[in-house]
């Protein structure tokens, strides 16, 4: 390949690339789903491909680029036009929370565990779990929530009384029946003390539990496994 066939290919490229981003690039980037990220993707790739692939035809690799934008572009418009296409192809959100329950069921099917709803709550400023009313998973992938009332932020305008800062961290000790022996060393926490707490909110068997810990509060609470979804604490 030639400086000037590589120039020309480049510039090309550039020009088709620039013209089918404009077309298709409406979206804020935080709102892509996965199909729209996918579709980057491919788009980049295919005009990689006619700027460095010698095998392919530059005026093939051009139609490829922009059929595949074309497609795309019609993809938009059906999911504009119709509302249930949009349930078909982008998916819908995920509520993983509701009202103050875990759904496990929501959670295993879009493939999550406690660690990372944990860590995307953390993500959000929220270190205790106890404080989430809902939660919702949305097809972009980010996570949308909202705390119980109790817990919502207040400023000074809506309630100038002095607040009490230094909280507990939340702890998860428990995950999917199971104790994590790593937090107990670190925590310093007694498994005949979790094994007296799990006994007496009426639990027989480790594995009926999800999920368990201290929130900030001081308190254990459990998320079963079975049964009513509900927390329990003291």
């Amino acid at each position: 390949m030639s400086w000037i066939e590589i120039t020309y290919r480049v510039l090309f490229s550039f020009v088709v690339l620039l013209i089918m981003t404009r077309l298709m690039g409406k979206e804020h980037m935080a709102q892509l789903t996965f199909f729209d990220y996918v579709t980057g993707i491919t788009v980049g790739s295919l005009a990689a491909a006619v700027v460095t692939d010698t095998s392919l035809e530059m005026i093939k690799g051009i139609y490829a680029l922009i059929l595949w934008s074309i497609l795309n572009i019609i993809i938009e418009f059906v999911i504009l036009k119709f509302d249930k296409s949009r349930l078909l192809i982008t998916g819908k959100p995920s509520i993983l929370i509701k009202r103050g329950e875990i759904d496990k069921k929501a959670l295993a099917k879009c493939r999550f565990n406690a660690d990372e709803l944990n860590m995307m709550l953390r993500n959000k400023d929220i270190f205790d779990i106890t404080e989430v009313d809902y939660a919702i998973l949305e097809t972009s992938g980010k996570l949308t929530v909202l705390k119980k009332p109790k817990f919502d932020y207040v400023t000074n305008k809506d309630m100038p009384i002095s607040v009490k800062q230094n909280r507990n961290l939340p702890v998860q000790i428990i995950n999917n029946g199971k104790i994590i022996e790593s937090v107990m060393t670190e925590y310093n926490l007694d498994i005949n003390w979790v094994h007296s707490e799990v006994k007496r909110l009426g639990y027989k068997d480790m594995k009926d539990i999800f999920y368990a810990g201290i929130n900030s509060q001081g308190q254990f609470f459990i998320v079963p496994l079975f049964k009513e979804n509900r927390y329990q604490n003291h």
